[in-house]
C-alpha cells in the first residue's frame, strides 16, 4: 500500500468515525466522555473558544448568579468567577463526577474557589433554588441532554424573570445540532428570543425567561 493508499484510508476511517459518532449520539445523547477531556482544553478549540471572547456577548455583570451547566473541566467557569466578582456567584453543574473535580482544582488554582459553588448533578433536578440564577450558560452542553425540554424546564424554574439563558454549539463537537434547531427547542420550552451571535461552525444564542 503506497503513501496516497494510506492516507486515503486514514482520512476515510477518520470521517466514518466521525460520522459512526455523531450518529450514535443523534440516537442517543450523551455527555463528552471523561476520558477524553483533554480535548476541551485543546490549543486547536480554544482558537474559536476563548473564554473572554466567547462569554462577553453574554452579558455577565459583577454581583450577578450565574449557572455553568455542563462546565466540564472548568476553562469558562473561572472566567465566570472572574466576570461575576466577589460579590457574585457560580453555581458549576456537571453530570460527570471526574469533571466536577476537575473544575474544582481549575478555579482553586485561580484563587476563585470562594466564588463558585461545585454540584455533581444532571439537568433534570437541579440542586438549586427557584428563581435563583440571573443567566445560566450551556456550552456544547444542550444537545448532549437526552430530554432537552425538560432540562429547559427546569431551567425556566431556577432563572429569575427576566434573566437569561444562554445557549452556544460548536460543529466540532459529536452532538452538535445546528441553530435553527436549538432555537425551536427554547421557543418550545417559552423562552424568549434576544439575540445570536457566531456562525454556524461555532454559535451562540441568547433568550430571555418570561
Amino acid at each position: 500500500m503506497g503513501l496516497l493508499d494510506l492516507l486515503t484510508f486514514g482520512a476515510g476511517t477518520v470521517v466514518g468515525s466521525q460520522m459512526g459518532l455523531r450518529y450514535a449520539n443523534l440516537k442517543q445523547p450523551r455527555p463528552f466522555p471523561r476520558q477524553a477531556a483533554a480535548l476541551l482544553d485543546h490549543n486547536l478549540r480554544l482558537k474559536y473558544r476563548e473564554p473572554v471572547q466567547s462569554l462577553t456577548p453574554f452579558g455577565i455583570a459583577p454581583g450577578s448568579t450565574v449557572l455553568d451547566l455542563g462546565c466540564g473541566t472548568g476553562l469558562f467557569t473561572t472566567e465566570m468567577a472572574r466576570q461575576v466578582g466577589a460579590q457574585g456567584r457560580v453555581h458549576a453543574v456537571d453530570i460527570q463526577e471526574e469533571m466536577i473535580d476537575a473544575t474544582r482544582a481549575r478555579v482553586t488554582a485561580a484563587g476563585m474557589a470562594q466564588r463558585v459553588s461545585f454540584h455533581h448533578s444532571g439537568a433534570y433536578r437541579l440542586p438549586l433554588e427557584s428563581a435563583s440564577v440571573d443567566i445560566a450558560i450551556l456550552i456544547a452542553t444542550l444537545s448532549e441532554i437526552p430530554d432537552r425540554l425538560l432540562a429547559l424546564d427546569e431551567l425556566r424554574r431556577v432563572i429569575k424573570p427576566g434573566g437569561r439563558i444562554a445557549v452556544s454549539e460548536e460543529m466540532a463537537h459529536p452532538a452538535y445540532v445546528p441553530a435553527q434547531v436549538t432555537r425551536r427547542w427554547l421557543r418550545a420550552a417559552g423562552f424568549r428570543y434576544g439575540g445570536e451571535q457566531g456562525t454556524p461552525f461555532c454559535y451562540s444564542l441568547l433568550y430571555f425567561a418570561e
